[in-house]
């Protein structure tokens, strides 16, 4: 069956940027990401690869938004004084709102071009005139990577991931779409997962988020080879302490009102 060149290369642009889109997570994370009227807390699939769960973002959607890898641990026991202070939550929103600042627009210009114009461009115009908006793309990247380069500064990214997210974009042009989203993930939260509900999400959501975390500890509780070894026995306390917790809570919870999204 013959398809055309130009057919093969559209198909190519969006199966690399699917590709940028996947997050793979341990069994004790997950990913949190921003829209906008608030945070969406999503749990990894069940079925695992070498350890790790399948993620697929929405591909039209989580470019625009930060998203961030959080995680839940049985040792430090979940406390209303863990919970972040006010400073803590001002401080992320302003690191928040400086990487949207900095690597929005251009997300928005790379979008219009590689999913947008370039396909187009592709299907009904001759290949030649169609990558002549090669410089232009180029062009928003090499914007993309200065404004990098200033956020960089500001908020430092590990040197490694820092470089990677420069030559990946250098490299394959559909990934330079998703800097927001992967250098967002990249930034350390200094909070686990439970402590980052009680901060920034509702009380349904929040309620929703400790569920979660509750069936998945319980579920891997039911292939403990000695009930009686150490680790279980943490967790166990663990979700011991959270259904104390938010039995404790529930009253202060139905009254409060914060701005988010229910758990998905």
């Amino acid at each position: 069956m013959y398809i055309p060149a130009e057919v093969q290369l559209i198909a190519l642009i969006f199966l690399l940027y699917l590709h940028d889109c996947i997050v793979l997570a341990y069994r004790n994370e997950v990913v949190a990401y921003r829209l906008p009227l608030g945070y969406r807390v999503t749990f990894p699939r069940n079925s695992a690869s070498f350890g790790k769960r399948l993620m697929i973002r929405l591909p039209l959607g989580t470019p625009f938004y930060p998203a961030y890898r959080l995680f839940w641990s049985p040792s430090p026991p979940p406390s209303e004084d863990a919970a972040p202070d006010a400073a803590w939550v001002g401080a992320f929103h302003a690191r928040e709102a400086a990487l949207s600042a900095r690597l929005l627009p251009g997300t928005i210009a790379l979008a219009l071009c590689i999913l947008a114009l370039m396909p187009l461009g592709l299907y009904f115009l001759p290949i030649l005139y169609a990558l002549a908006l090669l410089p232009f793309i180029y062009l928003f990247i090499f914007f993309q990577l200065r404004q990098l380069a200033r956020f960089h500064a500001d908020y430092p990214l590990a040197r490694e991931k820092f470089w990677l997210l420069v030559v990946e974009s250098l490299i394959c042009p559909p990934s330079a779409i998703n800097l927001v989203r992967k250098v967002s993930l990249s930034l350390p939260v200094t909070v686990d997962l439970v402590a980052f509900a009680d901060a920034l999400l509702p009380p349904e959501a929040r309620q929703g988020v400790v569920n979660g975390v509750i069936e998945r500890i319980e579920e891997s509780l039911l292939f403990a080879e000695d009930p009686d070894a150490p680790p279980v026995k943490m967790a166990q306390g663990y979700v011991a302490r959270l259904r104390t917790r938010d039995q404790a809570s529930g009253v202060r919870n139905q009254r409060e009102g914060r701005s988010g999204f229910p758990n998905a």
